[in-house]
């Protein structure tokens, strides 16, 4: 590529970074102001940075922060794990009708989620586990795998097969080649596949609003929808709370950003 064009992509890249980060700054300059100086002055440094916002708004949250971070992480554990055991049968392992089960799989993807709300929630009703926290997580668990079996299954083909020949003829039993072998040699996929439903799981709002009412059980993106009704005329407080949410997902992709790289390049393209 030439100089002048390699110039230009860059500039280009430069110019959406900005783009992608001005909400955020954004937020978090509207969140260190008051309604009035919100309302005649939108794009100004605020004259009085109100740290209390951020007080009063962490007060309101903490309670919803703490269920969406539980349920994401356990959902994600049990996802990590049923994901990376089906991925590896299916990449390492032959019985009848394999291909055809996979691409069934498969196509449940392509099923709009919207669409399976309605039977999903006379389901979690007969169950009687509405208003818990097993509400969300089962359907988590359920619908987080088919992503995560697909990059599984693609990154494991790529293991040479001769280590897993090797491990047996040492001995090794199934569940030691999944535990010694696979596992610590896919933490990019695994990483991947984590990151990938934690940020789905933590940001959903349709189906915990369905199938949650109590309020000690909500999680953020619920409680932020409520917290910007009843406070709707305290925007900083509202751009605060919505500053605080948000870390916990910074931090996580911060993280795992190295391994979400790896994972998507060495498992999503070649799956």
């Amino acid at each position: 590529m030439k100089t002048k064009q390699l110039l230009l992509v860059r500039l280009g890249l430069y110019f959406l970074l900005v783009l992608s980060l001005l909400p955020v700054v954004m937020m978090v300059l509207l969140s260190l102001k008051n309604n009035v100086e919100i309302i005649t002055d939108f794009w100004a440094w605020p004259e009085t940075i109100r740290w209390d916002n951020y007080a009063a708004a962490f007060s309101s949250v903490k309670g919803s922060i703490f269920n969406s971070l539980f349920v994401a992480l356990v959902s994600c554990a049990g996802i990590v794990f049923l994901s990376s055991l089906s991925g590896f049968v299916f990449a390492r392992h032959s019985f009848p009708g394999k291909e055809l089960l996979f691409a069934l799989l498969i196509g449940l993807i392509m099923i709009p989620q919207i669409l399976l709300l309605v039977p999903l929630f006379i389901e979690v009703k007969r169950m009687g586990i509405t208003n818990t926290y097993w509400a969300l997580i089962f359907p988590y668990l359920a619908g987080g795998q088919l992503v995560g079996i697909l990059l599984c299954r693609g990154f494991f083909s790529t293991i040479p097969k001769e280590l897993f020949e090797s491990a047996r003829i040492d001995g090794a039993s199934e569940f030691q080649v999944y535990g010694r072998i696979v596992l610590p040699i896919s933490m990019p996929i695994l990483t991947t596949v984590a990151i990938i439903n934690f940020h789905g799981i933590y940001n959903d709002f349709v189906w915990p609003l369905m199938v949650l009412q109590r309020q000690e059980l909500k999680t953020f993106a619920v409680a932020i929808f409520d917290l910007s009704t009843v406070y709707r005329s305290e925007y900083g407080l509202t751009f605060a709370a919505y500053a605080i949410g948000s870390l916990p997902l910074v931090i996580v992709l911060l993280a795992g950003m190295k391994y979400f790289v790896r994972g998507i390049t060495e498992g999503g393209l070649k799956a």
